[in-house]
């Protein structure tokens, strides 16, 4: 029989048009069902086909990778925007945010003050700013006297707290040509890098909790057209971080 004709079903080829379309219609249910992934649930079935099939699968990062800038920048979470940084906060988060900010403030009441350092805070992060004026001389990645005992009395506070410290140096957008330094990235990622040993010589935190970063010129907090600007603008900022 050849299946056209009379009164015996569905033509042979509708059943396979049909077999067809429903495998189409499970495809692009998986595809909707990947873009609108979660991730908790992801995880929880990559643990149950790995231990079925004996693999490891890796779950999707939750936030892209960030690209590497210069050569002279170091890898680093930093190498996000501060705003993404501070966001995704939940209120365990929030908590402990504010525990480390009032600690933090506590530490550094005099400086803070006097309007040596300022310290802000946003969602799961708290930023501690100071000055090239007072952490470094001009062009140079040689850390002030006047602020290493600030930088102690900081180590010792945070030593039991949570979190990812991640240092940052900023500049101004004048050109840079000193000997040694010829370009901002340097200097401003020599000056972290500075801070970081510094924080490691007094050895009250993990090293591993340390990040540095250069940013040269390309955060900004102020206009670059005043020379109040360019000093607000060089500066090193520590972050505490508290992750996702």
């Amino acid at each position: 029989m050849s299946g056209e004709g009379g009164g015996g079903g569905a033509p042979l080829w509708m059943v396979t048009f049909a077999d067809l379309m429903a495998l189409m219609m499970t495809f692009f249910v998986l595809l909707y069902s990947f873009s609108s992934l979660d991730e908790t649930k992801y995880r929880l079935i990559a643990a149950s086909m790995a231990s079925g099939f004996g693999a490891v699968l890796v779950a999707p990062r939750s936030t892209p990778t960030p690209a590497l800038g210069p050569p002279s920048m170091m890898p680093s979470p930093m190498n996000q925007p501060m705003g993404r940084a501070m966001q995704n906060s939940g209120p365990g988060k929030s908590a402990t945010n504010t525990k480390v900010a009032q600690q933090v403030k506590a530490t550094l009441q005099d400086e803070i003050a006097e309007g040596i350092i300022s310290v802000e805070t946003t969602g799961n992060t708290v930023l501690i700013r100071f000055p090239e004026e007072i952490a470094f001389p001009p062009a140079s990645d040689q850390i002030s006297d006047a602020i290493i005992p600030i930088i102690k009395r900081l180590s010792k506070s945070l030593a039991e707290s949570p979190g990812t410290i991640m240092i940052s140096g900023h500049t101004d957008n004048r050109p840079i040509n000193s000997g040694r330094y010829t370009s901002n990235w340097r200097l401003s990622t020599d000056r972290a890098v500075s801070v970081i040993q510094l924080f490691e010589k007094i050895g009250n935190i993990d090293p591993k909790r340390l990040t540095a970063v250069g940013y040269g010129d390309t955060r900004p907090i102020a206009s670059n057209d005043t020379p109040e600007g360019r000093a607000r603008n060089r500066r090193v900022e520590i972050a505490i971080v508290q992750e996702q």
